[in-house]
């Protein structure tokens, strides 16, 4: 693989982002709190759910009658954006349905749209990449006792 290809983000700055150090800049919201300068960045893609135990998992929830617990597992563990945690269960069980095995709904991939969010520093967020948005966030300012909301572009 070609440097290029490793490359996931390059800043202004010439800091360069990949695999190897993804995680000293950007920091998912399900498990830190934002720091002072922290901005929201929104990462979203079209992923595919294929083979492994992560899949087998999802199976064995749908065979056991537990779609809800599935489609959270979905969400919460894959990131899958509604509705396609929902679609995506819905397509496995009609495999199923129609007679194919659970080893070849195992081996087939399922695409569905993925949805990541991180505290970084807006000079992190990669400018111009349609994968990659920065929320608002809204602060509160304890002086005017009001909140105020803030739009990074």
């Amino acid at each position: 693989m070609d440097n290029a290809e490793e490359e996931i983000i390059k800043n202004e700055d010439g800091v360069v982002i990949d695999h190897t150090n993804f995680g000293q800049y950007f920091f998912d919201v399900r498990t830190n709190r934002p720091q002072k300068g922290q901005v929201m960045a929104k990462f979203t893609a079209v992923a595919v759910f294929g083979a492994g135990p992560e899949k087998r998992d999802i199976i064995k929830l749908m065979k056991m009658d537990k779609a809800h617990q599935a489609s959270q597992v979905m969400q919460r563990i894959h990131l899958a954006k509604a509705p396609d945690c929902y679609r995506l269960l819905r397509e496995i069980c009609e495999d199923l349905v129609a007679g194919m095995s659970e080893e070849d709904v195992e081996k087939k991939e399922y695409e569905f749209i993925l949805e990541a969010v991180f505290y970084t520093k807006k000079e992190y967020v990669p400018k111009r990449d349609p994968h990659w948005e920065t929320l608002q966030t809204i602060e509160f300012d304890p002086e005017k006792n009001k909140y105020t909301c803030h739009i990074d572009l």
